[in-house]
């Protein structure tokens, strides 16, 4: 009977399998003419776009080359400009072949770990690691030592962690407990590489689906990188806004591909939101709770999640490792958000001038607000400035400080209507469609709130819709640019349902694209794309390399100008005096100096380094990577010239608010207090109200 099943039970596999794949084939054609009619510069699939793709799907299967040998890819090579044939035929050939391979390669890899972790490692010995690594393995053996050196390296990092403190540092002595501390960190190491390629590998049907939707983002990458298509679970997380009523420390994780827990969103008004400190992209490491330090991969999901939310009373530090590289403590308070008007809190800083300060994260609305054309209404973070504004007021502000450092972006209609709360009347931008067609954006609303002297902040973490505020008031010589060059991100998305009819009139539909389909420009008739916009001030940033910009990604949209709006700039700002004064305060200055130091050791560490693998080798390389991010990292002492201070309205109400609001509202005066590039904007802000 066995002789019977077996082979029918095969046959259905094999079924399953060739319909998984002639399933996915459908998808890429559906997905290629969907993005074809709707973005806004169709890619011309030939052999430079299949090997875009190629390029694209090899990265994101084994990025850090610790999977694939030499010969692997010189198998796969064939297929580098077979691609474009591929989706037009409804082929996947070499999806089905790379993740065949992919998948025996894990496994190959979970095996030579498996082996390494059974004895000590052997750290007394010179030994150098190269990383990233440029080359492709040359053999198994070749593979076999690169995870040797990459599991040291690990195992290095994590035995530095347990034995170093803000006040202690490494000594190239052996520690005499190094042996139980390797055994220890080997141990969870082991526990954490079984757990991530399980996750991975897991059942074959599981493995093909993830890797499907991997692949469908790849092709959509090729249009531009913030094409995306989306799964209806996707589609939902994207849509999923945070409660305003739970507990929390304000913010979400995703997982990376490494396993690592990232900052996916942050809760506009929560504590994460308001400390200023973290941001989208940073990696969890441990968490302080109780005075105990724990690594995050030491806790289960639910440990994790119980940490992070819960009783409002408690508090808790997080330690975070940054995009940059740097690792940082931060004091979060877990709270229950319930008044949404304290999205967007403003300050006074009182010195020479009593100067108005505005931390603005993210753009944000409040969608049930958002009617027709004829019945717009204004509640999102535009309306929440325009209040705090109208509050500063109160305290007789000589000047006004926008922080839009490290802004990602968001809604582009909060946008314009923050920009026209600093001008009167015209155009804030201009759009062009696929189709060449441009049109204007005006300033929603005629007037203004606020029309003294206005600083904005920004970095190389400032995206999008920040970048359309910096420029429009930057064109109009409305404001004074202080800081990095942003992003430069010049294009708008909408998400729409994987509908090639263009109907869209379906109830429900189970795929979603996220799709580029406009430009957005200067009024000037300049772009953001690319270049971002340039400060008129430039302040040393931690993000002004290239990889952190929209430049590094290949696929992203091709810089160009548009029509010049007819708009009415007001009288030239005295940047040239103003620029000539922060810049020999700056140049001396030791915390900046060490921002600038660090900026082009970044540069240069992107581009590869050698990691020693013997003890006092590592020793001497953690130690000078710690004191770099220290010295970056330290601001000093609170400003001597300024004290800070919440505006006249809400000192009332903090007064009559509970210990715990208090001792919240402490934390975040104090962080402004030290925050070197606010003091400068300071400093900017008391010469120009001294030049007529």
């Amino acid at each position: 009977m066995k002789k019977i099943i077996l082979p029918a039970l095969l046959l259905l596999c094999a079924l399953h399998s060739v319909a998984q794949q002639k399933d996915l084939a459908t998808q890429v054609y559906t997905l290629k003419r969907f993005l074809d009619k709707n973005h806004y510069q169709p890619v011309a699939w030939n052999d430079s776009s299949s090997s875009m793709l190629y390029d694209k799907w090899l990265g994101e299967l084994d990025k850090e080359k610790l999977f694939f040998t030499r010969q692997d890819i010189t198998s796969l090579e064939q297929y580098r400009y077979r691609l474009d044939d591929e989706i037009l035929n409804r082929k996947t050939d070499f999806f089905n072949v790379s993740t065949k391979l992919f998948r025996a390669r894990l496994q190959q890899a979970d095996s030579m770990m498996q082996r390494l972790f059974e004895k000590p490692f052997n750290f007394t010995k010179p030994d150098n690691f190269s990383w990233p690594s440029k080359y492709y393995a040359t053999s198994t053996e070749a593979l076999a030592l690169r995870w040797q050196q990459y599991l040291k390296w690990q195992l290095l990092d994590d035995i530095a962690g347990d034995l170093v403190s803000d006040s202690k540092k490494l000594t190239a002595v052996l520690p005499d407990d190094f042996a139980a501390l390797e055994a220890k960190n080997r141990a969870k190491s082991k526990v954490m590489e079984q757990a991530y390629f399980s996750s991975i590998l897991s059942t074959a049907e599981n493995f093909f689906e993830n890797l499907r939707e991997q692949y469908l983002n790849a092709i959509a990458w090729c249009y531009d990188p913030h094409t995306t298509y989306m799964s209806m679970r996707e589609k939902k997380e994207f849509d999923t806004e945070m409660s305003a009523s739970s507990y929390s420390s304000g913010f979400t994780l995703e997982e990376s591909e490494k396993g690592d827990k990232t900052i996916g969103f942050l809760q506009p008004g929560g504590s994460a939101w308001r400390s200023g400190q973290l941001h989208k992209g940073d990696v969890l490491v441990k968490i302080k709770k109780n005075g105990k330090t724990i690594k995050v991969e030491d806790l289960s999901e639910q440990e994790l999640e119980a940490a992070l939310e819960g009783n409002s009373s408690e508090d808790i530090e997080i330690i975070v490792r940054t995009v940059a590289g740097e690792l940082k403590t931060v004091m979060l308070q877990k709270e229950k958000i319930t008044d949404e008007e304290s999205v967007v809190k403003s300050y006074v800083l009182h010195g020479s001038k009593n100067i108005g300060y505005i931390n603005l994260p993210g753009f944000y609305s409040r969608e049930e607000s958002v009617k027709t054309d004829a019945d717009l209404t204004y509640d999102g973070c535009a309306n929440d400035v325009s209040k705090e504004i109208v509050k500063l007021k109160k305290d007789t502000i000589s000047g006004l400080v926008l922080d839009l450092r490290y802004n990602g972006g968001g809604s582009m209609w909060e946008a314009m209507q923050l920009a026209g709360i600093f001008i009167d009347i015209g155009p804030v931008a201009s759009m062009k469609d696929r189709e060449g067609k441009t049109h204007f954006l005006k300033d929603p609303n005629r007037g203004t709130i606020y029309d003294g002297p206005l600083l904005i902040l920004t970095n190389g973490g400032s995206a999008s819709a920040s970048e359309f505020v910096a420029a429009v008031l930057q064109d109009y010589n409305r404001a004074v640019i202080l800081g990095g060059a942003t992003y430069g991100k010049g294009t708008a998305q909408t998400v729409l349902p994987l509908d090639t009819t263009g109907a869209f009139n379906k109830s429900s539909y189970d795929e979603y694209v996220k799709v580029t389909g406009d430009k957005f420009y200067r009024v000037n008739g300049g772009t953001t794309q690319w270049t971002g916009v340039i400060p008129d001030i430039d302040l040393p940033d931690l993000y002004a390399a290239d990889r952190f910009k929209e430049k590094n990604n290949k696929s992203a949209l091709i810089p160009d100008r548009s029509k010049t709006g007819i708009y009415q700039p007001l009288s030239n700002l005295p940047v040239s005096a103003l620029k000539t004064k922060s810049m020999q305060r700056t140049a001396a200055d030791p915390y900046f100096q060490a921002i600038a130091a660090l900026s082009d050791w970044i540069a240069k560490y992107d581009n590869g380094r050698s990691i020693p693998l013997h003890w006092s080798g590592f020793v001497d390389y953690y130690n000078a990577n710690k004191e770099r991010f220290k010295q970056a990292g330290d601001e000093g002492e609170s400003s001597r010239l300024f004290t800070v201070s919440n505006n006249a309205f809400d000192r009332q109400r903090i007064d009559l608010s509970t210990t715990q609001s208090k001792e919240i509202n402490n934390v975040y005066l104090k962080q402004i207090s030290q925050d070197k590039t606010l003091q400068e904007a300071f400093e900017i802000m008391t010469d120009w109200s001294g030049i007529k």
